[in-house]
């Protein structure tokens, strides 16, 4: 029978065979009414109702980071949730293009000649003069050779002076040759280098700002969690203060519902000398006498169900 029947019946002064006895009426009265007034009591949906933290201020800086690498702008977030709600315009330039740029311009096949030494330059010029100074004093040596044997500008002679001047030729230009394919070599060497360092450079600030990044999103990460744990705190203590109060009238009803079972509702012969308080401190009197505890004693009622003595 429910708490409500049982009020209902109370108040109309009727009991349905297995009703509780009527001196349990004030508490049914009052678990009843209780019930309804929390029943009646407004519940705040708002504080009961998941929440989602927001976005973390460090992991919105990560955010920022992987945009301004891939060559966008600005981010916009939800001051709500902390969501992206938008994108500003950028360079539209990533981060590793400059590098990737002046990679692919030194690699042209021209390019060389940027890396060529101006020290080699004047090595080069140097050496002219230098081998223009020994052209000129091995002429003088042969007109004085020639002089001496007495063939000079003759027919002898002129074989002589054009298979010095070839030998010459050979000479100076193998020696400038080899100082330009040395200065080459160089400036090509230079210009592969310069390929090398602008790739690496590019993959390297790609990796760093990825590492800062990860940082900033693990760290952000962690304190999110934590700002959603404490929601969700709140909001289960909420929940548990809107569902206390229907817990304590549960168990209310559940020790009523013991008493009520406990108690007789029919007296056929004679009615109830006792209720089941006196009862239970009658029992607990012989058992506790029974335990050691002192003498038994007996309990002695009155005609209302009273106490009248106590006897051992």
């Amino acid at each position: 029978m429910s708490i409500m029947s049982l009020r209902k019946n109370f108040q109309a002064g009727t009991y349905a065979p297995g009703a509780p006895a009527e001196f349990l009426k004030p508490f049914a009265e009052q678990l009843s009414d209780l019930t309804v007034a929390e029943l009646r009591q407004p519940v705040d949906l708002q504080t009961i109702t998941p929440k989602v933290a927001t976005v973390d201020p460090l992991v919105r800086a990560a955010q920022q980071r992987t945009a301004t690498q891939a060559g966008l702008g600005t981010l916009q977030f939800s001051p709500e949730t902390g969501a992206i709600t938008g994108v500003g315009a950028g360079t539209g330039v990533a981060s590793f293009e400059p590098f990737l740029d002046k990679a692919i311009a030194a690699s042209d096949p021209s390019a060389y000649s940027t890396y060529m030494s101006p020290y080699q330059a004047e090595v080069i010029d140097s050496t002219k003069r230098l081998l223009e100074e020994q052209r000129e004093t091995g002429r003088r040596q042969l007109s004085a050779n020639q002089i001496s044997q007495g063939a000079f500008g003759q027919g002898r002679g002129q074989v002589a002076e054009a298979e010095f001047e070839r030998q010459r030729d050979i000479y100076d230009a193998a020696t400038l040759a080899g100082l330009r394919q040395e200065g080459l070599q160089r400036a090509q060497a230079l210009q592969q280098q310069d390929i090398a360092n602008q790739l690496t450079l590019g993959q390297s600030q790609s990796e760093f700002n990825r590492g800062i990044t990860a940082a900033l999103g693990t760290t952000g990460a962690g304190s999110q969690q934590f700002n959603q744990s404490v929601l969700d705190a709140i909001r289960q203590g909420n929940v548990m203060g809107v569902e206390y109060p229907f817990t304590r009238i549960q168990q209310a009803a559940n020790i009523f519902g013991g008493i009520s079972r406990g108690v007789p509702s029919q007296f056929p012969t004679a009615p109830m000398t006792t209720n089941p308080a006196l009862a239970a401190a009658q029992t607990f009197a012989s058992l506790y006498g029974g335990l050691g505890g002192g003498p038994q004693r007996n309990f002695q009622y009155k005609a209302d169900g009273g106490i009248m003595s106590l006897r051992r």
